[in-house]
């Protein structure tokens, strides 16, 4: 790593959920965010979004970030004067937007392990072309880009979440298959992770409304956020993770249904037991902070219907190893 400073310019690392956060990769949500009436379906949302609401509670996320700290980069003014990302962003692949990009999207390009970052390969047509701007966003800042998921692989970021840096769990999903896993879990033994734990998680056939559609993504079901305590929505993993993550002696907090539907668990720590979750969730931030996490409360009543919550909109570049297991 200190050679990676020397030659890179800085110890680009995040194997972690809860070591203290230091700089993180969000992209800005633009028009893309409201497709056409007609779409909705094929984009899966309920309905189109308030677009300006949608810029305020993002730019009160960033406000948060950077009042904590962290220093906050953004992928629309790194490559300002390279692509005109809002122009991309409504007609790039297939002449689709990219609806789930801007805002709540930038974990699924991928992730950045101890030495630079990985490149994941998009699961739906209309997102295929966000690696190639994130990686041009990472090469901006100096970021070594380490590997690209290629071939039949398809890899997502929000199906990883980190117990610390030498145990991370890997979701198995509609956006996330066997091929690719089996890339990134190459690439990661590689960077010194030693215990890598799969889970399945459960789809959707035809019927993608809830609680029919199941989920996209591990981090819809289950986030760390603190030493030793994670949130879980038992009804979207199997029971034998549930047995894995108490014999490792983590406790669980069962967040209930009508807030897990909106993705109560894509919880973003700042720090181990301080977390930003939005304030749509109140039960669940009453069992959070019964448990002594400082939650960080946002409002994201707009930005949810766009399929993601905190996690789900952060790309973080850069954390403190954190606690160990």
């Amino acid at each position: 790593m200190d050679e990676l400073e020397i030659i890179w310019g800085n110890r680009w690392g995040a194997q972690s959920e809860i070591g203290k956060l230091r700089e993180v990769l969000v992209i800005r949500p633009g028009d893309e965010v409201a497709p056409p009436e007609k779409d909705l379906v094929f984009y899966q949302f309920e309905k189109r979004v308030n677009v300006p609401k949608v810029k305020d509670e993002f730019e009160n996320l960033i406000e948060v970030l950077r009042r904590e700290g962290v220093k906050v980069y953004d992928i629309r003014e790194l490559l300002r004067d390279e692509i005109n990302i809002d122009d991309w962003m409504l007609r790039e692949p297939y002449g689709l937007p990219h609806a789930r990009f801007g805002g709540p999207g930038a974990r699924d390009v991928g992730l950045v392990i101890n030495g630079g970052a990985i490149i994941g390969r998009m699961s739906l047509p209309y997102r295929r072309g966000e690696e190639f701007v994130t990686m041009k966003a990472l090469a901006k800042l100096g970021v070594p880009i380490i590997y690209t998921v290629n071939g039949k692989g398809i890899f997502e970021g929000g199906n990883v979440v980190w117990l610390d840096p030498k145990h991370v769990v890997l979701g198995k999903s509609v956006r996330t298959n066997q091929e690719g896993i089996d890339q990134v879990s190459y690439i990661m033994r590689m960077a010194g992770v030693e215990e890598i734990y799969v889970v399945p998680i459960p789809g959707y056939l035809n019927n993608t409304e809830w609680p029919a559609g199941g989920f996209a993504h591990l981090d819809c079901v289950f986030g760390y956020v603190d030493d030793g305590l994670a949130v879980v929505y038992p009804a979207g993993v199997p029971y034998e993770f549930i047995e894995y993550l108490q014999d490792k002696e983590i406790n669980l907090i069962e967040v209930p249904p009508e807030e897990a539907r909106w993705l109560v668990c894509n919880t973003f720590a700042l720090e181990p037991g301080k977390i930003i979750l939005p304030r749509e969730f109140p039960e669940t931030i009453r069992l959070l902070e019964k448990e002594g996490v400082d939650v960080i409360e946002i409002p994201w009543e707009e930005t949810k219907i766009l399929g993601g919550g905190p996690h789900c909109s952060t790309f973080p570049l850069v954390r403190d190893p954190g606690p160990k297991l």
